[in-house]
């Protein structure tokens, strides 16, 4: 028998009928596991794995993989060169988080606009204080770094708001929404021209520490910077200089160098910083939205006709 894993977190409710219908019942065998245990027990037989990232250690169990269909977007956290070597084909969750990701960014400006995250500092030390900015970000400038399915719902949402986008992208091109898309060339103009910073880049070679002090110097004083993407790209010793020195107004972020955030990092104590605990990216419709990636796939897969959503580059890493 071939062996279909789905290794998804208990409160994500996985639809075995779905995969069921799909699945030719006499040939497969579907295995759907919540645990990285089980997922180590399970995974050296399988053919087809549909999984969250887990520890690397246990996928490497994997040799006999010959499709990993990620629900991430990210891939960094699975063995890629292993997978490729072995002739497995990866895809990713390209598409799934777009609207409640770019939900997230929009409640995040507007939020650090009206000074809610001082707001609630002073509700719970019970201070009755009216002096906070209180500003708008219909007028302001948005620059999004990663133009990607994610980025363009941000940039359709932001323009409905009043804002001006401009958008970093490997290859420039006109992108609906976006006033102006620049290339790594222009990336300086864009962080000084910026009232707002949405980081949606990925964790890879090229991006790591992209975001280090000389670049975060060029950021207006009363800027803010949202980092949704990974916490790599940005080199967090340089962020916290600059935001001890009240040279950018806030941070935002949900995603870290190291995670969980170090109990000792300056990060929990500083008042012009958001944290949130990496979970941007969820959503109680997240399987939902993720099925129809999946099931597109998998009769690809299966019958070998048609095209695979969000295959994987790995020489990009994305």
């Amino acid at each position: 028998m071939r062996k279909l894993v789905v290794y998804a977190p208990k409160y994500l409710k996985v639809d075995r009928e779905a995969f069921e219908k799909l699945l030719p019942a006499d040939e497969w065998q579907l295995e759907t596991v919540i645990r990285p245990e089980e997922l180590a027990e399970t995974i050296e037989d399988a053919e087809v794995l549909v999984a969250f990232p887990c520890e690397m250690d246990i996928l490497r169990k994997g040799r006999r993989l010959k499709w990993v269909q990620a629900l991430s977007v990210g891939v960094d956290a699975f063995p890629l060169k292993e997978l490729i070597d072995q002739g497995a084909v990866v895809t990713n969750g390209k598409g799934i988080h777009r609207i409640h990701m770019a939900e997230y960014a929009i409640a995040a400006m507007v939020m650090l606009a009206r000074s809610i995250h001082i707001l609630m500092r002073r509700q719970f030390s019970g201070q009755w204080d009216r002096k906070s900015l209180q500003g708008e970000i219909n007028g302001a400038t948005l620059g999004i770094l990663g133009l990607g399915t994610i980025g363009e719902e941000v940039a359709r949402k932001a323009e409905f708001m009043g804002m001006r986008v401009l958008g970093l992208k490997n290859n420039p091109r006109e992108v609906p929404h976006v006033d102006k898309v620049v290339g790594m060339e222009s990336i300086e103009w864009l962080f000084s021209e910026s009232d707002y910073i949405v980081n949606l880049l990925p964790g890879t070679p090229a991006t790591e520490h992209l975001v280090n002090r000389a670049l975060l110097e060029k950021m207006k004083p009363e800027a803010c910077l949202i980092n949704m993407g990974r916490g790599s790209t940005i080199k967090e010793a340089d962020l916290i200089e600059v935001l001890r020195e009240g040279k950018i107004r806030a941070f935002w972020s949900d995603v870290f160098e190291a995670e969980p955030l170090p109990e000792n990092s300056p990060l929990w104590h500083m008042e012009n910083v958001v944290i949130t605990p990496h979970i941007c990216g969820e959503s109680t419709k997240y399987m939902e939205k993720a099925m129809e990636i999946i099931s597109n796939n998998l009769q690809v897969y299966l019958s070998g006709e048609g095209t695979m959503m969000n295959l994987v580059d790995p020489q990009k890493g994305y």
